[in-house]
Order: structure tokens, then C-alpha cells, then sequence
């Protein structure tokens, strides 16, 4: 958890333990103005961290290093619902110089520098002062293989306070994609970055490169 979220939950202790002050002394001119000033600001706090988390995403969890590669090979996975998720891969792969391409499981194309296989969990939650459950990805796990070896394994989960929960998809994405592979920007490319059609399921066919 970041330092700004820590910082907002200092606030709100400071603003427990004035309440609890004023209870003790009703009679005190202002009390209440105190109280719902110090729950104001913890507020504000936790909205403006929220706004700043809502445009960085770092994964929990990173096991291995970056991968020196210029084209991915991204399995579907058919048990992730959220449609966006491939889109934000490939996005991210290609701000980094890296071509990237689909394939359906059991069908990865012969020529595949290295595959990436992902997972996703979907979870609903409330935002802070808002009463309305929205849906965010509250897991992702991305591990990318190279001639059949793990080369780098990255996970983010979200947990406690983590003001990034209800980040974008494309933000937790692209916080995952830049820690598992090197930014080519700027070195010598042999394959422009571009989308892949996904093979027809159960035809055997590999994309077109």
C-alpha cells in the first residue's frame, strides 16, 4: 500500500480519536464542527488517493526477470469474462515495442518467440462514499514461457486498503506487462507491433504472422 493511502488512514484515526474527544466533552462550543471537519477531510483524503491510484497499478508479486523479446504469443483463456483484458495485453505490449499475437489453447503458432498465459478474477465492491457495487479485477496472473521454460511469473492482487482496486483494467494490465519484458522502444525492430486474428476454435490453425 502506498504512502498516500497510509497517509489517509492517519487521517481518519485523527479523526476517530477527535470524535471521541468530543463526546467526552459535549458541552464544548464547536465540538461538532471539529468532528465532521476531521471526517471531511479523511474523505477528501481517501477520494484524492483514489484518483491518483486510479492511473498506477503495480503487480503484488514478480518472480523471475524481465523478458528480452520482440514478439508474444498470448493463449486465450475462455474462463476470463473480462473482454477487455487481451486488448489491454496487447496495448501494453506494443507501448513497449512488442508485437504480440493470439491463439487459441493447444494451438500456439510454431514460430512463437514466447507464450503468455494469463488468469483473471473478477470481484464487486463499493467506492469510498459511493453506494452503487461496480465490478473490478481484484486478481490477474500473467507468466510468460520461453522454449517451455517459466521465465518470469507476475501477479496482482488487491488486498486492504489498496487505493488502485478499482483501477482500469488497462492500468493493472500495463502494470503487470512492465515489469515482465524489456521496453524494445527504440531498439532495432524485425517485427512491427501489430494485433493477430485469432485462429477459428478447433481448427489447428495457427495466425498469420
Amino acid at each position: 500500500m502506498g504512502s498516500f493511502a497510509f497517509a489517509a488512514v492517519r487521517s481518519v484515526a485523527r479523526g476517530v480519536t477527535k470524535g471521541a474527544a468530543c463526546v467526552l466533552a459535549l458541552a464544548t462550543s464547536g465540538c461538532a464542527w471539529t468532528v465532521f471537519t476531521a471526517v471531511d477531510a479523511a474523505g477528501s483524503a481517501i477520494q484524492a488517493g483514489y484518483a491518483i491510484a486510479a492511473n498506477y497499478s503495480s503487480p503484488a508479486y514478480v518472480t523471475g526477470s524481465p523478458a528480452n523479446v520482440r514478439m508474444v504469443c498470448i493463449e486465450l483463456n475462455p474462463n476470463v469474462s473480462t473482454i477487455d483484458i487481451i486488448p489491454a495485453m496487447q496495448i501494453a505490449l506494443e507501448q513497449r515495442g512488442i508485437a504480440s499475437g493470439i491463439y487459441n489453447p493447444g494451438a500456439a503458432p510454431a514460430g512463437c518467440e514466447a507464450q503468455l498465459t494469463y488468469s483473471a478474477t473478477v470481484s464487486y465492491g463499493r467506492r469510498a462514499l459511493a453506494g452503487q457495487a461496480v465490478q473490478y479485477l481484484s486478481a490477474i496472473d500473467m507468466t510468460l514461457v520461453e522454449r517451455g521454460r517459466i521465465i518470469v511469473n507476475a501477479r496482482y492482487e488487491t488486498g486492504g486498503l489498496d487505493t488502485d482496486r478499482y483501477s482500469s483494467t488497462a492500468i493493472k494490465v500495463k502494470g503487470i506487462i512492465d515489469k515482465i519484458v524489456v521496453d524494445k522502444r527504440g531498439a532495432p525492430s524485425l517485427i512491427s507491433a501489430s494485433s493477430t486474428p485469432l485462429a477459428p476454435p478447433g481448427s489447428g490453425a495457427t495466425p498469420a504472422q
